[in-house]
């Protein structure tokens, strides 16, 4: 940790950095935890202006940060004396003391195994939304170093080891800015459902997106229906072998079997786009798609064998390259892949490819307003 440790040093001031350590501070917590609940009692006042919310979320997240913090007893409370006061402008000052709250249970890690898996839950879930991430911002050097240093916590177990990671990525506020990023990305996300959600996504508080966030599952459901596909999680564990390798031609490197780079290009920002349209959490880095007679699947995404680290392209791009995949039902549950060796002819193997392919990218293609271009589609009939 040591070696990358400059690389975080200096993006935030320590007093403002993001918290994510789940290790609380022995004393203090109770005085801590009746103000965050005074605050989230007087949110749910119903006389309380709207006006004053964002200035009462600012405060709640500057007392968690206290939770986890090393100062003195004293400091600490003097902290929250201050924090009593939000500020309104104007010289305008809000008395949390004119408001009464009950005291609330503590939840406090007393045990080394228990911080290791409370580390590791945070780690695959995070690790799930950089991937995500990482498809519109593979030039943020702070979610990239973020992501390498989840990942090499994979393999280690070590309580020490793994506290003085966190709590360097703690105090860096590389976690603060992955929440900022993460945030505007769930916002843009919700963007395309914003008429059927009945507000602007910009004025949305961080709970009403997570509240759009399920309303738009249902609504993401029904688009894939009126184009006879849909998005089957429950199945995609059992293709992750067939991630592991990229697919020989339908990739993003393969310009040779797209015929020009344009339409290579095309194929990578459609891609880009289907996974951002129908998800923000890319656990297996990739989706798996199904025709609604379930006669044919689709793994659509990033393969394993490629995914963390940036890959050059033809015409001097560097960007994640995405990989598709066609199976056939076997009639028993399973699948099996579509393969060239499998086929009496090549010829044959193009065919069946262009049949499955076309229709499938050209559906979702009207999803994400982006329509194939001809010469995409073209792109086929070359090996014909």
């Amino acid at each position: 940790m040591s070696s990358n440790k400059s690389r975080f040093e200096t993006y935030y001031a320590k007093e403002d950095s993001g918290r994510v350590v789940y290790e609380e501070r022995k004393n203090g917590l109770e005085e801590i935890q009746q103000l965050l609940e005074l605050i989230d009692e007087v949110k749910k006042a119903p006389d309380v202006s709207e006006a004053i919310i964002p200035a009462l979320e600012e405060l709640n997240y500057k007392i968690e940060a206290l939770r986890y913090s090393d100062i003195s007893l004293p400091e600490l409370k003097q902290k929250l004396k201050g924090y009593s006061r939000v500020p309104l402008g104007d010289g305008k000052f809000l008395h949390l003391s004119s408001f009464l709250t009950s005291k609330g249970e503590q939840k406090v890690v007393k045990s080394e195994d228990e911080y290791l898996s409370q580390v590791k839950k945070m780690r695959v879930n995070t690790m799930a939304n950089l991937t995500n991430l990482l498809l519109f911002k593979e030039e943020d050097e702070h979610l990239r170093a973020f992501f390498d240093e989840l990942k090499e916590m994979e393999s280690n177990s070590s309580y020490q080891d793994i506290k003085t990671r966190m709590d360097h990525l703690t105090m860096s506020g590389i976690i603060k800015h992955y929440n900022q990023v993460k945030f505007e990305f769930l916002q843009n996300w919700l963007k395309p459902f914003e008429e059927q959600l009945g507000k602007a996504v910009q004025s949305m508080s961080p709970k009403e997106v997570q509240t759009a966030l399920g309303k738009v599952e249902n609504l993401k459901k029904k688009e894939l229906e009126q184009v006879g596909m849909r998005l089957n999680a429950e199945i995609a564990d059992q293709f992750r072998p067939y991630n592991r390798e990229m697919h020989e031609l339908m990739n993003g490197t393969s310009s040779d079997f797209w015929g020009f780079p344009e339409y290579r290009d095309e194929f990578v920002n459609l891609v880009k786009k289907i996974i951002n349209r129908f998800t923000f959490k890319l656990e297996n880095h990739y989706l798996v798609f199904q025709s609604a007679d379930q006669t044919l699947a689709y793994l659509v995404g990033f393969p394993d064998d490629t995914f963390g680290s940036k890959k050059k392209i033809k015409g001097g791009k560097v960007g994640l390259v995405p990989h598709l995949k066609i199976f056939f039902n076997s009639g028993d549950g399973s699948f099996k892949e579509l393969r060239k060796e499998d086929m009496e002819k090549p010829t044959e193997y193009y065919r069946t490819l262009k049949t499955a392919v076309v229709p499938f990218l050209g559906s979702l293609s009207m999803i994400v307003n982006a329509e194939l271009s001809q010469g995409f589609k073209d792109s086929f009939d070359m090996w014909i």
